[in-house]
């Protein structure tokens, strides 16, 4: 279409980014999400997000502290192994990892020969498995489904397995303890708590990719170059010259070069028009609002938990009150929670394999130490 004066792009609608729970009559399982891939999703925005990645595992490090204990610890014993390769608490670290990325975790619990006692406990990734469909009668889901690949169900097809149920241990030796907080109108699957900040993450995630590009492509954004001595004829002609012109000076290493052109008279030369960059204000203001809207999805009431700049501040010991405060107020409202839900699960694990006469509890983390008498002398 060599007479087309105007070309124009499209830009796609920005919807929020929340999954539907889909149930497809020729399935057994419900598709979480549309394309039954929205752990994926969240997964991506794990790697792509250094805000949220690092909400992520400062929530981790709370929750997780210094590890399982009994209140006798005598019986320390007893965590040493939940199954052949693994700790209680390495069972435990990765389980507080689900539930902080997904809302959820899944484990998949053997039962021994004798079908009563449960011999070993596993991890299973809650982004690999799916719920199936609820029966109506007992108004719970009885099977669930594992796929190590549900974007090729063809060739990684989805196992079945039971619902947790410890008296069906002998016709059921390998169970699925599938486990969510109640949500309202979440039957299947759980939201994760840092939800309603999906889309303030993605946009975290866009906007250091819009600055590397326009790193990476820095002629685009900040030049007009009009060539006035005629248009060239064809299509391959125009292409030719815009590839020359950003072949020499596209790029960080072609950064400051020296442009040299030639134009039969000054009528006819070409005019170079520098565009004005965005405010950069701007950027700022969003930037913090984006670390603000993220911190909130993830109930962290300061910026110094995660050892981010605080306005005000000139560094952690001239904020070390406010981080005591603001790590209390964040193990009270956001980390106890969250353990209490989880030990709830592991207590009723190490009830079903016998013990039934101690409780597990968490050491917390220290979040200032104390000085010691070698600080001192430094």
């Amino acid at each position: 279409m060599e007479n087309q004066k105007y070309a124009f792009g499209t830009v796609d609608r920005v919807e929020p980014n929340l999954p539907e729970f889909v149930e497809k009559f020729d399935k057994n399982y419900v598709f979480f999400g549309i394309d039954n891939l929205f752990p994926d999703f969240l997964n991506a925005l794990f790697n792509r997000s250094a805000i949220h990645r690092t909400c992520i595992l400062s929530k981790l490090d709370a929750v997780v502290g210094q590890g399982l204990s009994f209140k006798n610890e005598a019986d320390a014993y007893l965590l040493k192994r939940i199954n052949p390769n693994e700790s209680w608490n390495d069972l435990f670290e990765k389980v507080a990892m689900d539930y902080l990325m997904f809302g959820g975790f899944a484990l998949n619990v053997i039962f021994a020969n004798d079908g009563l006692t449960i011999a070993e406990v596993y991890h299973l990734d809650f982004s690999k498995v799916r719920s199936g469909i609820m029966n109506q009668e007992t108004d719970s889901v009885d099977t669930y489904y594992y796929s190590s690949n549900w974007a090729n169900v063809r060739k990684f097809k989805p196992v079945a397995y039971p619902s947790y149920d410890p008296s069906n241990g002998k016709a059921n030796p390998s169970q699925i303890y599938y486990f969510f907080n109640y949500q309202s109108g979440a039957t299947y699957y759980p939201l994760p708590e840092y939800a309603a900040s999906v889309n303030d993450i993605q946009l975290d995630a866009e906007i250091s990719k819009f600055h590397i590009s326009s790193i990476t492509n820095g002629l685009a954004p900040g030049l007009i170059i009009s060539l006035n001595n005629g248009i060239p004829s064809t299509a391959e002609e125009r292409e030719g010259i815009y590839d020359e012109i950003t072949a020499s000076y596209r790029g960080t290493e072609n950064a400051n070069k020296m442009m040299l052109m030639f134009s039969v008279d000054r009528e006819h030369a070409p005019e170079v028009t520098p565009l004005e960059a965005a405010n950069d204000t701007y950027y700022t203001t969003l930037e913090t609002r984006i670390t603000s809207r993220i911190l909130t999805g993830h109930r962290i009431s300061s910026p110094l938990l995660l050892g981010l700049y605080h306005e005000g501040g000139t560094g952690f010991s001239s904020n070390s009150d406010e981080i005591i405060v603001a790590y209390a107020h964040f193990m009270s409202t956001t980390i106890k929670p969250i353990q209490k839900s989880m030990l709830k699960v592991f207590n009723k694990i190490l009830y079903d394999k016998g013990i039934t006469d101690k409780e597990l509890q968490i050491i917390p983390n220290r979040i200032i130490e104390a000085p010691t008498a070698a600080d001192a002398i430094a």
